[in-house]
């Protein structure tokens, strides 16, 4: 485990990159009690092995050896190689907020980025600071919601007529990176790959009657019992809906989990029709997060997305 540069901390604290995955699981702890950010045993690896760069800063209590701060950058380039850098996982814990320590991570991670663009996902109460701090200042007019279903109410409809859904084969990669890359300019084929193939995780697309892809999605098994819709893209709500039918008959103990989220741009009025038929009309949404980039708005087409594909470092 490779100990940074102090960053000017105060005595007792020091700050690791990319330190091993039992700190990752305290922090997995932290964020699940205060915040319900939930992940897969997996993710750190994910994000490690599929970007082409990233960085996981942490400040670390070294006398307990518990965590104090996260931060984490990942960098990703478009179709035309330009840069983009996501910041991620930006948290203290309780009992050490208000003493600068998670603004010095932040700052370090921004020198990473230099002059290049930027995104993260800004809560609610934070937006206006990033923007205002850290120049994250061109956003959309549009929030992401975050929804939530009780497993117990959770509803399995039936596929509407003229789709089909399968497995995702090693003959439907490229296709299905084709479909990607009309909702995400972004290099993210070994992304994506490891990402719908990754352990605690169940992967569908979608095809219609001519033999096209018109979707794909995962439902992810995350900790705290917690199922993730992420991501999810369709062309419309019977598309998403037939989907979402074949993923949740695949999820293997479906009733030992608690509860199934999503996070969706809010431009897209179909969601909520999609919800209420997961629901019978019985989930809740609130108004969580919204894209702030620092020098260039990146454009996608929200009316295909059903669940972002998470909030640390997918734009999308």
């Amino acid at each position: 485990m490779g100990v940074t540069a102090d960053l000017n901390m105060r005595k007792g604290i020091k700050v690791v990159l990319n330190p091993p995955q039992e700190f990752f699981d305290d922090f997995q702890e932290w964020i699940s009690e205060t915040e319900r950010w939930n992940y897969r045993h997996a993710e750190y690896k994910l994000w490690s092995i599929a970007f082409e760069k990233f960085w996981l800063y942490m400040a670390i209590d070294e006398e307990t050896e518990d965590v104090i701060s996260v931060v984490s950058l990942a960098l990703q380039r478009d179709s035309e190689g330009k840069k983009l850098y996501s910041l991620g996982n930006y948290y203290c814990v309780p009992e050490w907020r208000g003493k600068g320590i998670s603004n010095k991570l932040f700052v370090q991670v921004m020198k990473h980025v230099g002059n290049e663009n930027c995104t993260l996902f800004g809560a609610v109460e934070m937006s206006a600071l990033y923007a205002k701090r850290f120049n994250f200042s061109l956003m959309n007019e549009f929030w992401h919601n975050f929804a939530d279903i009780d497993v117990p109410n959770l509803v399995i409809p039936v596929i509407p007529n003229g789709f089909t859904c399968k497995k995702i084969e090693d003959k439907d990669w490229e296709k299905l990176h084709e479909y990607d890359e009309t909702i995400c300019d972004l290099d993210r084929r070994k992304y994506m790959r490891t990402n719908l193939s990754l352990a605690g995780t169940v992967s569908r697309l979608v095809i219609n009657e001519t033999g096209k892809i018109v979707g794909f999605g995962a439902v992810k098994m995350a900790f705290a019992g917690e199922l993730i819709m992420a991501p999810l893209y369709a062309e419309s709500l019977d598309a998403a809906t037939a989907l979402m039918s074949s993923i949740l008959k695949a999820v293997p103990n479906i009733s030992s989990f608690n509860s199934l989220i999503t996070i969706y741009p809010d431009a897209n009025n179909d969601v909520p029709r999609l919800l209420s038929i997961l629901s019978s009309n019985n989930f809740h949404s609130h108004k969580a997060f919204r894209h702030q980039f620092t020098k260039e708005m990146m454009y996608f087409p929200q009316h295909k997305i059903f669940g972002t594909d998470e909030v640390s470092h997918s734009p999308c």
